[in-house]
């Protein structure tokens, strides 16, 4: 009887030990060729056993006012939990991200800290950023070239202060001297975090909400705010379907 229990419980501590050593690892792929857009989040935890693909297959501009239509497809494990949907992404709505956004830094104490003691936990273990730019002009090509290098550069300093690389990131910038306008780019990176880092950033965060007054309040609005977009979303993804069959 004892050697039974004793086996179930060395069983449970290695599976225990076994999932606070594994890694969350996320894929990250963008592609813009012209009007060409797409875009593809990649996650898997416990050793691939659960995969979550998030994908934007198509981004249109509208106009100034109705601003960008997104189109996303999400699949879990490739089999359940597919969904379909389109979002709009105009100033009304970054500006009510940027207002959430802020309540979210006044309901946790220090958030920014807290991002950035995340962050640090992040390891990029793959970078890759290739460009093809061209506007039919040489020199202004040469100028516009130097401008991309520079802003790149500027983007992987920051990062590099903020996460962990593990191996140098590739970047190509490739002036395109003909008469016509050319641009392309190809961003591709890999990143993991310890699920115990991330259980950890969890339990902080947490804990700094509650040393607010009324801070899991503010949040809990927000995060029933989100959830209720996501059910609506849904809905439309539903109805959308329906008509079209």
């Amino acid at each position: 009887m004892w050697i039974w229990l004793g086996g179930i419980g060395l069983f449970a501590a290695l599976l225990l030990a076994a999932v606070l050593i594994s890694n969350v690892h996320v894929h990250f792929t963008f592609r813009k060729h012209k009007s060409d857009d797409y875009a593809r989040i990649n996650v898997r935890l416990l050793y691939g056993i659960v995969r979550i693909n998030y994908e934007i297959p198509s981004i249109v501009f509208r106009n100034m006012k109705e601003g960008f239509l997104v189109k996303t497809e999400q699949h879990v494990n490739h089999k359940h939990g597919e969904a379909e949907g389109h979002e709009r992404v105009n100033k009304r709505k970054v500006q009510k991200w940027a207002k959430e956004v802020k309540i979210m830094m006044r309901a946790t104490d220090a958030l920014k800290i807290w991002v950035q003691q995340t962050l640090s936990r992040v390891h990029m273990t793959q970078l890759s950023w290739s460009t093809r730019i061209g506007i039919g002009d040489a020199a202004h090509t040469a100028i516009l070239t130097g401008w991309v290098w520079s802003i790149k550069s500027i983007i992987i300093g920051f990062l590099s202060y903020q996460i962990q690389f593990k191996r140098p990131p590739m970047l190509e910038v490739v002036p395109v001297w003909e008469d016509e306008m050319e641009f392309q780019t190809e961003l591709n990176c890999r990143m993991r975090i310890r699920i115990t880092a991330v259980m950890l950033a969890g339990v902080r965060l947490m804990t700094r909400v509650f040393e607010v007054d009324g801070g899991w309040r503010m949040w809990l609005r927000i995060l029933r705010e989100q959830r209720r977009r996501h059910k609506q979303k849904l809905k439309n993804s539903k109805v959308e379907r329906g008509q079209t069959q």
